[in-house]
């Protein structure tokens, strides 16, 4: 099984594939090149993995770029956030 098959839908800007969940969550994002993830919050504490691309994960006053692949940026609960593409992304989103 592989990750990029659970990813149907390649003509949107943003979209997700929740991989997991029980008493927690792995879900698949895509997001497109200059596509953006809106502002929301996490319920919880989450950890955003880069599989392939790049994008960056703004918190406001905080940015983080995410360039490589396996880069990371842990979320914490309930901050305001968006994350762009600034190239097509996978990326891994674990709560």
């Amino acid at each position: 099984m592989n990750l990029i098959d659970l990813i149907k839908d390649f003509e949107k800007a943003v979209s997700a594939h929740n991989v997991f969940s029980e008493k927690g969550s792995a879900t698949l994002l895509r997001i497109k090149k200059d596509g953006v993830l809106r502002e929301h919050q996490s319920a919880v504490n989450a950890l955003l993995v880069l599989l392939e691309g790049k994008a960056v994960y703004d918190e406001g006053d905080r940015k983080e770029m995410l360039d490589n692949k396996f880069d990371f940026v842990r979320i914490p609960a309930k901050i305001t956030h968006k994350v762009t593409g600034t190239e097509d992304a996978l990326l891994l989103l674990i709560q």
